[in-house]
């Protein structure tokens, strides 16, 4: 008792942040008009009508947010800081933090590799995001990133039947992932044993759909969330049963391909015959189904258009590329420029137009949806990835409310922290944005960033 009772009065006795006159708006209360939000230590104290709030002129720090408007801090849920070893993960956390993101999910990362990240968040946490990660992408022995070919570096490790797949988890469980990873080569026969054991240890699975198993009987085994809408389409398709039967046999590589080259012959031989034989009542029964066994849809929308809406080729987001370090700069405007210069494909307008219905259909139908954006990959630099993606739901059918929602409250959810997070209530994290414009007036006011505090600090 003493220990609970010393806790509490030091967390009274710290300093408090007061922000005056603000205008209030999260996705789960009415829009609240000139209030006073009192933060101490890593909590929001008390909400009140700006008249009624005493001050201590000497010990409180006073926020004046008169015509301003608070926002809860906001998630990047598809986050690979290792990705691109040119990005230290230093930087990255600025840049997440200075964009209003406070939460960020990595999403797939060897844990040797992520480890100096994780400490430096353990040891530095007023310097960064919240972290939250999976550790390695769960793979077949057929990996993807493993690696070894250019394009894809090592983010994964390789299960099979001959796995002790529990094994696997307990110690991933040790190193502090907090959900699993899996990927698109597992057998179907390992990727359910990984979601029982999931299941029995109270861990979320999120991925992509392995290539060997049909989307229904993931959903029905616990499949806890989506990445990219990935394989979506092959669910979707009317002969979709035909086309798996096709793909289960090309798993069998008899041409001893590397995992990375037969996914890709898979994709192209698969995806666009599939979009093109769409049937919309079965996706819907699908979509359905998503939202009623609450399977959360990460759609990143930034790097399912990028080849078709290039925003990399616009100066605007080239700026962006100025935070990065030197030679990472200097490489992604040479690259963006490059590529901006090649001709749009049928097939990457056809991909975006199918992602962008998918989303609306998945709103429509009440699945639930996180922002999250795949940064570092693609030329999308992180914390302004976000920003795009925000705009990129909206554009997809979502209203600005929803958009907010997917980055807040939708993400804390996925990890049940919604009593924690994602909503400005007494007793929630001090994550908070303080915005010059209305966002519910245009989501691209989520970027006119007056002030952001973490973890109870000014930033």
């Amino acid at each position: 008792m003493f220990s609970v009772l010393l806790v509490n009065s030091l967390a009274l006795a710290s300093p408090r942040i007061i922000i005056k006159h603000a205008t209030l708006i999260d996705a789960a209360n009415p829009v609240r008009e000139n209030m006073t939000v009192v933060l101490q230590g890593d909590a929001i104290q008390s909400i009140e009508e700006s008249s009624s709030v005493i001050i201590d002129d000497q010990n409180d720090t006073i926020v004046d947010a008169t015509g301003k408007f608070l926002i809860p801090g906001l998630w990047d849920a598809h986050v690979h800081l290792t990705f691109i070893p040119e990005l230290d993960y230093k930087t990255a956390y600025d840049l997440f933090l200075a964009n209003g993101i406070t939460s960020i999910r990595d999403t797939g990362a060897v844990l040797s590799k992520l480890q100096p990240a994780i400490d430096y968040a353990n040891e530095n946490p007023d310097k960064t995001p919240r972290l939250f990660y999976s550790g390695p992408l769960i793979d077949g022995s057929l990996r993807v990133y493993k690696g070894k070919e250019p394009g894809f570096p090592e983010l994964s490790i390789g299960v099979d039947e001959n796995t002790d797949s529990e094994a696997v988890v307990n110690a991933l469980v040790e190193q502090g992932v907090t959900f699993l990873k899996t990927y698109e080569m597992l057998s179907a026969k390992t990727f359910l044993g990984l979601l029982a054991i999931a299941q029995q240890k109270n861990l979320r699975v999120t991925g992509h759909i392995p290539l060997s198993i049909d989307l229904m009987e993931a959903i029905d085994a616990g499949l806890g969330g989506m990445q990219h809408i990935r394989n979506l389409d092959l669910a979707c398709a009317k002969n979709a049963e035909e086309i798996l039967v096709k793909r289960q046999a090309l798993l069998k590589n008899k041409d001893s391909l590397p995992g990375s080259a037969l996914r890709t012959i898979i994709h192209q031989s698969q995806r666009f015959v599939a979009i093109g034989n769409l049937d919309e009542d079965r996706c819907i029964k699908v979509i359905r189904h998503l939202a009623a066994n609450n399977v959360f849809q990460t759609p990143t929308l930034t790097i399912n258009t990028l080849d078709s809406k290039r925003f990399y080729a616009e100066k605007e987001w080239r700026d962006t590329y100025q935070f990065l370090p030197n030679k990472l700069q200097k490489s992604w405007y040479i690259e963006s420029i490059n590529m901006a210069k090649e001709t749009v494909s049928e097939n990457d307008k056809i991909f975006e137009d199918w992602s962008m219905k998918i989303v609306g259909l998945f709103n429509k139908n009440g699945v639930k949806i996180i922002a999250g954006t795949d940064t570092p990959i693609g030329f999308l630099t992180p914390g302004y990835s976000l920003h795009k993606e925000l705009e990129l739901l909206v554009e997809a059918g979502l209203t600005p409310l929803q958009a907010l929602r997917s980055a807040t409250i939708t993400p804390a959810e996925f990890f049940n922290l919604e009593s924690k997070m994602g909503t400005i209530e007494p007793g929630k994290y001090a994550d908070l944005i303080i915005l010059h414009s209305n966002p519910l007036d245009s989501i691209k006011n989520t970027q006119n960033i007056h002030m952001v505090i973490a973890k109870g600090e000014i930033k």
